[in-house]
């Protein structure tokens, strides 16, 4: 296994331990929050507030937490490529928004969600096939 791999797989497992936790916390309270705060940081540096609602926040942010997830699952397992990713990211999604549907009484499950959260396991894999070749090259050690 490559140091590249290795590492990429800890970090995998961290981060996605954290995506568990936000997105199986009984309430969306404080993502709600972070989106508010995101906001006023925002709205402070004087952006319009066409960029700055909530609910198109709430979608880049969506997106934002699910990037790094396909990436370093790329780097952890280089054999699936961008498409894998994306679909893998959809159906994640899927069930994600189902369980909180069915499971989570103070979550309210949404398609926009699963778009954003599909769309973000894009970028993160696209990015990763953009930087791939600046990566050291495959070695055991």
């Amino acid at each position: 296994m490559t140091f590249v791999v290795r590492h990429a797989k800890i970090l995998l497992a961290a981060y996605s331990v954290l995506l568990v936790i936000a997105v199986f916390s009984p309430s969306s309270e404080q993502q709600s929050g972070a989106v508010v705060w995101l906001g006023g940081v925002l709205d402070g540096w004087g952006l319009p507030i066409a960029l700055t609602a909530f609910s198109r926040l709430e979608v880049v942010m969506n997106a934002a937490i699910v990037a790094p997830a396909s990436f370093l699952a790329g780097l952890a397992f280089p054999r699936f490529n961008w498409r894998d990713w994306t679909c893998i990211g959809f159906i994640a999604s899927l069930g994600v928004e189902a369980v909180q549907g069915w499971l989570l009484p103070g979550r309210v499950p949404s398609f926009s969600d699963v778009v954003a959260n599909t769309a973000g396991a894009l970028v993160g894999a696209v990015v990763l096939r953009a930087v791939r070749s600046m990566l050291p090259p495959n070695r055991s050690g």
